[in-house]
């Protein structure tokens, strides 16, 4: 590749949904933009500094979950891209993919116990970057942004630095991502022509009852709606509000903070749940399923939730799940904190090669042929070329999808979303359509707010633990008896300390107001 062209859920807020809604997302590239990267295509201060600092040969390691069930192809594609890394920065990239029902605990139990790794995907509901930062797991990147990460600060929405900066000092990078991704609601096509049903007159989780109600009668072996112990069909979250902490949100039009179970659209939306599955519409062991992609790429699931993204046409949930689908429009929430961190990628306090690792996350950010592959997989075995070539920079590809899809990582784990190429996951129209969304978004009153659980970091751990057994009983509306089983929350959560949280935040929050 000598000398070539840079081608080289909770259920507590309005976060209701599933890892897969903060991941598939949509990008395009705007001329500006266009001119930006020409521009940094190799910035002085950068480039020498890369070559004063790449004599040795180093791997690099970077962790995150796995982005779908059956990945294969690992070692044609980092064979593929180390070609490239190789020859720029004198290193090798190697991801190390966890599944995801173990991603949590095996990434805390790594930094507890101070292995060495350089790169980890952190996010506002995945290896959390709050609680990490808390606890110094991750490494102060601004000294190395302004030596090695020209492209990066060129890119990244400078409102999103708001939203990783802890006391003055930036502790991950943010991706490129919808700041206020719209939900829908996610119906097979097939079953909607056969019985007619007019999904576009959908607006709450109540209008579903009538085709709920004919799967079940007529479809033995379909289950009417998904919900699974980490996601639910749309409808469920509340987009007039900003959670926190679990348990405890911030209420855009009062703003003011409450908590979320005292929210009365909350209560309705899992009361309706909780009709659902008596009336059998959901699976009766949906709360102990931990992976809600495979279970919507099982085909089994008459309504579903949107795949990252909302599409008139169905075209993303289509190509994600793998069958023909349609769907609606469900909600748009505020640009927030959360939402800005919904994907960031972070250099672990205990990398051996900080530097080598920013060159590598800045390269990809200035690379498009590089990124797509990182993200698609190779030419021929993962995508196959529609129009022009990857050596033009800007192709349109097919990439595989559901059950023939055997690599993918969504691009905005990787960083540079806007760079990704037009093709069946995300078309250039419809990425330039979300950026547009990002910047006329309407900003939460939290935005930049972030807040520190170290003084009640043991009732954090308790109302924690509370959520942990809660959630997916909740999501899935499998409790016998759902105004006591609300009660008893409620009670539990005073129990481990929610006031003292709440008054917490309160007084950061007016801290923060003041100064800002």
């Amino acid at each position: 590749m000598k000398g070539q062209k840079a081608k080289a859920t909770k259920w507590f807020g309005p976060g209701t949904s599933v890892l897969l809604a903060t991941t598939i997302v949509i990008s395009g590239c705007s001329t500006t933009e266009k001119k930006n990267e020409s521009a940094s295509s190799s910035p002085a201060a950068s480039t020498a500094a890369t070559t004063n600092s790449t004599k040795d040969f180093v791997d690099i390691s970077w962790y995150m979950p796995k982005p779908i069930d059956n990945m294969k192809d690992q070692e044609a594609v980092e064979a593929e891209a180390n070609k490239l890394i190789k020859e720029k920065i004198n290193a090798n990239v190697h991801f190390n993919l966890i599944d995801n029902a173990g991603w949590e605990d095996k990434i805390k139990l790594k930094s507890a116990a101070g292995e060495p790794y350089d790169l980890v995907f952190t996010s506002n509901s995945s290896n959390n970057l709050n609680a990490n930062v808390q606890k110094g797991a991750f490494m102060s990147l601004d000294d190395l942004l302004k030596k090695y990460g020209q492209n990066i600060l060129k890119k990244v929405d400078p409102r999103a630095w708001k939203a990783v900066t802890y006391k003055g000092k930036i502790m991950a990078i943010p991706a490129q991502t919808p700041y206020s991704p719209a939900s829908a609601y996610v119906f097979k096509k097939d079953l909607v022509e056969k019985y007619k049903f007019d999904y576009k007159s959908v607006k709450s989780l109540s209008d579903l009852e009538p085709f709920l109600k004919t799967i079940k009668e007529n479809e033995p072996n379909m289950i009417p709606v998904i919900a699974t112990a980490n996601g639910a069909t749309s409808g469920v979250g509340l987009p007039d509000y900003t959670t926190v902490v679990g348990g405890i949100s911030f209420s855009e039009k009062e703003g003011k903070f409450v908590k979320t179970l005292d929210i009365p659209q909350n209560y309705e939306n899992y009361r309706v749940m909780n009709d659902f599955y008596k009336k059998g519409y959901i699976a009766k062991d949906a709360a102990i399923k931990t992976d809600y992609l495979a279970e919507a790429k099982s085909g089994k699931y008459a309504v579903l939730r949107d795949s990252g993204g909302y599409t008139e046409d169905g075209s993303k949930s289509t190509s994600t799940y793998g069958f023909p689908t349609v769907e609606t429009f469900s909600s748009q929430p505020t640009i927030s904190t959360a939402s800005m961190t919904a994907a960031a990628t972070a250099i672990s306090a205990t990398s051996k090669n900080p530097e080598r690792a920013m060159m590598l996350l800045d390269y990809i950010w200035s690379d498009k042929y590089l990124l797509n592959t990182l993200a698609y997989g190779v030419e021929g075995k993962n995508y196959t070329v529609k129009s022009g070539t990857v050596k033009d920079d800007n192709p349109s590809i097919v990439a595989k999808s559901g059950a023939e899809q055997t690599w993918a990582i969504w691009h905005n784990w990787l960083g540079p979303l806007w760079d990704q190429w037009d093709s069946n996951w995300n078309s250039t129209k419809a990425l330039e359509a979300m950026r547009k969304t990002n910047e006329n978004g309407k900003a939460s009153g939290l935005l930049g707010f972030v807040f520190n659980n170290e003084p009640v970091k043991t009732e954090i751990a308790q109302i924690s633990a509370v959520n942990k057994e809660a959630n997916p009983i909740f999501t899935t509306g499998s409790m016998p008896d759902y105004p006591k089983y609300v009660e008893d929350t409620k009670k539990k959560l005073v129990d481990a300390g929610i006031d003292k949280i709440m008054a917490e935040i309160q007084k950061q929050y007016d801290a923060w107001k003041a100064g800002n």
